[in-house]
């Protein structure tokens, strides 16, 4: 039987140890690279990053579900504000969420929290597209639509197949 002195002291260098953090999270982190120079931390920085990496509620960086970046064509830089991306999940529930300045957009668990799969279409007026395939498991969309577009990256997510142009003034 262990000393009830011993136990307390455990007990004790337990409470006063520093979580260990999760070394594989730390590694996706640092592999996003330093932010942009010029824009601050908050829901215009990072665009077409896997946002849940940070924001999965194990930090102190807010918690979203699903969340990521569109852009106006395929192979452009061009963020593309105030399209409306819808989510329906597998229990039939929609979610709408808008797109901000920098083409990014997310959403809180405690607003929606989809059960796989998740469909997605983009809709800007009366144009809609919908995704081909269904998200399976992760609500970061750069998880699997990053750049350069290739056998496993589905390239960025964006709305249009031609070019258009978009304003996004004011936005860094």
């Amino acid at each position: 039987m262990i000393p009830q002195t011993a136990r307390l002291g455990v007990a004790a260098l337990l409470a006063f140890t520093p979580a260990c953090d999760d070394p594989l999270r730390e590694r996706a982190i640092e592999a996003l690279g330093p932010e942009v120079a010029g824009v601050p931390r908050g829901p215009l920085h990072r665009r077409g990053q896997p946002c849940l990496t940070c924001h999965d509620g194990s930090s102190e960086a807010r918690a979203f579900s699903v969340a990521g970046t569109v852009y106006v064509t395929a192979d452009a830089p061009d963020p593309a504000p105030g399209v409306l991306v819808e989510l329906i999940d597998a229990d039939r529930r929609a979610f709408r969420v808008a797109t901000n300045c920098a083409g990014n957009f997310f959403v809180e668990p405690a607003d929606f929290a989809p059960r796989y799969p998740v469909f997605v279409a983009l809709e800007l007026g009366s144009y809609r597209v919908e995704m081909d395939t269904p998200v399976q498991r992760d609500g970061s969309c750069a998880s699997c639509h990053g750049e350069p577009a290739s056998r496993s990256k589905a390239g960025q997510v964006y709305l249009y197949a031609t070019p258009r142009s978009f304003d996004a003034s004011g936005c860094p």
